[in-house]
């Protein structure tokens, strides 16, 4: 559960970043900018607790070539101050925090995919499924909270309507590709 926390989490939170960086300013954008992170952080504090032993977390940061989990740390150490900047006001942040929780959601992508023990993780559609479901999430995460001001910015909610549509039709794609590939029922 703790690993499905961390993409669960993280994938709503980098979504909700999203959406709440590229949203006019509103009275709303910095706690939302705020939950995002906290969702981010939750997610990344599950996987952390996973671990046995939690200084072994450390190691996460040794393998910037290899591994997807360091690229994931990386950005999560750029994302959370850029991301506080961008709640503070500072201006530019808004689309640096956006870009971060993008490639955070990719590199969460990239991760499923480079889990070889796991056939279904190992087909290609599971990197942009993954990138489609974070931004549903977001998406709808930053609807719910800000539906007032939603209305008035229909791009976003055009983006949205993109994300959930992108969504629907990766699903069923990616099942078809995993047919006689899962283990049997």
């Amino acid at each position: 559960w703790r690993a499905a926390a961390n993409f669960i989490c993280g994938g709503a939170g980098s979504g909700l970043l999203v959406f709440s960086a590229l949203s006019a300013r509103t009275a709303h954008t910095p706690w939302l900018l705020l939950l995002g992170l906290a969702l981010v952080g939750a997610g990344l504090f599950c996987v952390w607790m996973e671990i046995g032993r939690p200084l072994r977390a450390l190691h996460v940061f040794f393998n910037p070539r290899t591994s997807w989990m360091t690229r994931e740390g990386g950005v999560a150490m750029l994302l959370m101050p850029a991301g506080l900047a961008a709640a503070y006001g500072i201006a530019g942040f808004d689309w640096i925090t956006g870009a971060l929780a993008l490639g955070f959601v990719y590199c969460q992508g990239r991760i499923l995919r480079a889990a070889k023990g796991i056939p279904t993780w190992r087909e290609p559609l599971i990197v942009p499924l993954i990138v489609a479901t974070a931004l549903a999430e977001g998406g709808g995460l930053w609807l719910l909270l800000q539906s007032p001001q939603a209305m008035q910015q229909a791009w976003l909610l055009l983006l949205l309507g993109a994300a959930l549509l992108a969504r629907a039709i990766l699903w069923p794609l990616y099942r078809r590709r995993l047919d006689g590939r899962a283990a049997p029922r």
